[in-house]
């Protein structure tokens, strides 16, 4: 009984001393305000938050305690507009074109239209030899008054008929006329005519042909191609002396009928952002029978520009070569043409 007594004495002590503590803790404490709306903008130059923390007792100073906000109380989320386009090599300048040279494609035309300017000159020999000995050339300008320097047009037309052949028609019609003094005595058929005549001459020359090309290269960037044509080409000369006495108008024609064999070759050299294209286009032909011999060489380059749909406009520029040479004891007709050229043309 004394022990039970003992033992609820201590108890009521203790209840005792823990009731007068109690109040004494409690103005000791720390009181932590949160504010889940706080924007990261209130950050101090330490990048620390501005929530803070009172130790408040009696009479001690309020002293601001550095926290992180937990997970979930971040920055709000907002959306991003992004970038135009990435960054590094996605905004670099864009590659060039590839280089494509322009072609017809089955059943398509070209046709086109050439402006020669070359520089006339050649010979004239009628007959070959008088009385057993032989005759001088007659010169086209000196002696016969033609133009040295005339303007010559030719016209062309192609058309595909599949993917590797065309068949192709030129045409150079040339009709000159001129007046001259001779610079020395010749014979011109059975007349004799001396030095310092005074001489009329109107010339007909039709330079044209019809052929069948074939395109043994076909690729984007270059089109090899060799044909073999007829050609035809009939000429006239009518010659006047005004001073030879009863000496009528002359008359020396002469038709040539020949094969012409030649290669065409184009080379894109360049294709700008709109498609025009800058190439090499150029062509070599050897004419031959009928006792004579024909070159025609044309270096040049083409600019086509792209018309939609498959058609093309061109320009071309160059230097042409253009000569007959005949091995003939009867009626010889040199000729030679050499200037600068420039086409225009459509591929539709």
């Amino acid at each position: 009984m004394k022990r039970s007594t003992v033992t609820v004495l201590v108890c009521l002590s203790f209840l005792c001393l823990a009731s007068i503590a109690f109040p004494y803790d409690n103005q000791n404490f720390i009181n932590v305000k949160i504010d889940p709306n706080a924007s990261f903008a209130s950050e101090n130059n330490a990048g620390d938050s501005g929530l803070a923390s009172e130790y408040s007792e009696a009479g001690s100073l309020v002293e601001q305690a550095s926290y992180r906000p937990a997970v979930g109380y971040g920055k709000p989320i907002s959306k991003v507009k992004p970038r135009v386009c990435a960054p590094g090599i996605f905004c670099g300048p864009k590659p060039e074109p590839p280089c494509i040279v322009p072609r017809r494609f089955c059943r398509q035309w070209e046709i086109s239209a050439q402006l020669f300017l070359p520089r006339l000159s050649g010979t004239l020999q009628w007959p070959a030899a008088v009385f057993g000995q032989p005759t001088t050339g007659i010169d086209l300008t000196d002696d016969l008054g033609l133009p040295k320097h005339p303007i010559l047009g030719e016209y062309s037309a192609y058309y595909q008929i599949n993917w590797n052949w065309a068949i192709y028609y030129s045409i150079m019609p040339i009709y000159l006329s001129g007046t001259g003094v001779t610079t020395k005595s010749f014979y011109y058929g059975n007349w004799f005519v001396p030095a310092g005549s005074v001489v009329h001459t109107n010339w007909s020359f039709i330079y044209q042909r019809l052929g069948l090309m074939y395109s043994f290269i076909n690729t984007c960037n270059a089109n090899v191609s060799i044909y073999t044509a007829w050609l035809y080409n009939p000429q006239q000369f009518r010659v006047t002396c005004t001073v030879c006495p009863d000496w009528p108008q002359s008359y020396s024609d002469r038709n040539r009928e020949m094969l012409m064999s030649g290669i065409n070759f184009r080379k894109c050299i360049r294709t700008l952002c709109n498609g025009a294209t800058l190439a090499c286009d150029s062509e070599f032909s050897i004419g031959y029978l009928d006792n004579t011999v024909v070159l025609d060489i044309e270096p040049g380059m083409r600019f086509s520009v792209p018309l939609n749909c498959g058609r093309w406009g061109f320009v071309k520029g160059g230097y042409r070569w253009l000569s007959f040479n005949e091995n003939r004891n009867d009626l010889q007709m040199n000729l030679y043409l050499e200037g600068a050229y420039v086409e225009a043309g459509l591929m539709f």
